[in-house]
């Protein structure tokens, strides 16, 4: 549920995992019900993890650069894990009673636009995060006297907006195309549209960036250890291509080969729990990387995440 036209995908799958099932269980539609389970368990531990970060972030620790790109990447990941929470739960809920009615199918619609909207702000967070501390190790001298003092703020309002407009844009333009008799063709040109925005443009930078930081901080090291913030983003953005990113090929390549709903629609479900992981386990890739090089004392979480977010190096034992 991440990319261009992922509306079609999502909407001409779901309509059959909701359906109702005569006689005795298959294969397949009890894995959807299996994985469906499993999505919820998963989106609760997610949705905890990241309430907890952003109430700390929030009420316990003063602003710097980095933490303002974390609490908007949470709030993302938390917008996303709600949305299907709300999701994965009226399907259930409506598969158990054999309940199906158009206003089912646009109450879902609604909740896969923000659950859209969520993913594509995450996805464009993590770019900036990448970019900026590239740009911070290229360029320490820059970064540290010419950044602008709101600069993180205003890049993440603008990513907000952005987001809205393109989640929007293909919600008005392909879901309700039909409705509205729009020619299809449109829809077509803002999925070439989202495609080259998602995949010429932020993917690249995000992958490249990453690259960069990888072997300037990794690769280079003498008498200091990288700040632990280096390592978390090169972490979360690996999992992202991991867990999230299938998902979005998925849609890419049913984009076009529609004939071959089929298959593609069969591996939606499990692409889609991969893409609830990539948002459940960033909180868990914080305080992991936090106790990295601890001592064994028995250190509060809030004192475990304000290591993770200082923005300095430490030196090495000996050094």
């Amino acid at each position: 549920m991440v990319l261009s036209s992922t509306s079609r995908l999502t909407m001409e799958f779901i309509p059959d995992a909701l359906s109702p099932m005569n006689g005795s269980f298959s294969n397949s539609q009890s894995a959807e019900i299996i994985s469906t389970y499993v999505s919820l368990l998963i989106t609760l531990l997610g949705t905890a993890g990241n309430g907890f970060v952003i109430w700390f972030l929030i009420f316990h620790f003063n602003k710097n650069p980095f933490t303002v790109y974390i609490l908007h990447l949470s709030i993302a990941d938390l917008t996303f894990l709600l949305c299907t929470f709300t999701i994965d739960t009226g399907k259930i809920i409506c598969y158990y009673l054999n309940i199906q009615s158009f206003e089912l199918q646009l109450f879902l619609t609604i909740f896969y636009i923000l659950i859209l909207f969520g993913y594509n702000t995450g996805f464009y967070l993590l770019t900036a995060i990448s970019v900026e501390r590239c740009l911070s190790v290229l360029y320490p001298i820059w970064y540290k006297f010419q950044r602008l003092k709101h600069q993180s703020a205003t890049v993440c309002t603008l990513l907000w907006i952005l987001s809205v407009f393109v989640s929007n844009l293909e919600c008005f333009v392909c879901i309700w195309s039909e409705k509205s008799r729009l020619p299809f063709r449109i829809c077509t040109v803002v999925e070439i549209y989202l495609l080259i925005l998602n995949f010429l443009v932020f993917a690249p930078l995000m992958v490249f960036s990453n690259l960069i930081l990888f072997f300037k901080v990794f690769c280079n090291l003498k008498h200091h250890q990288p700040a632990k913030l280096y390592i978390i983003i090169i972490t979360t953005v690996i999992l992202f291509l991991l867990f999230a990113m299938p998902l979005r090929v998925l849609v890419m390549m049913y984009n076009f080969e529609e004939e071959n709903y089929e298959t593609l629609g069969f591996l939606y479900p499990y692409l889609n729990i991969l893409s609830v992981i990539s948002s459940t386990v960033n909180p868990i890739v914080y305080l992991v990387v936090g106790g990295l090089g601890r001592r064994k004392t028995r250190n509060s979480l809030k004192d475990t995440l304000r290591k993770v977010f200082e923005d300095k190096p430490h030196s090495r034992v000996g050094s």
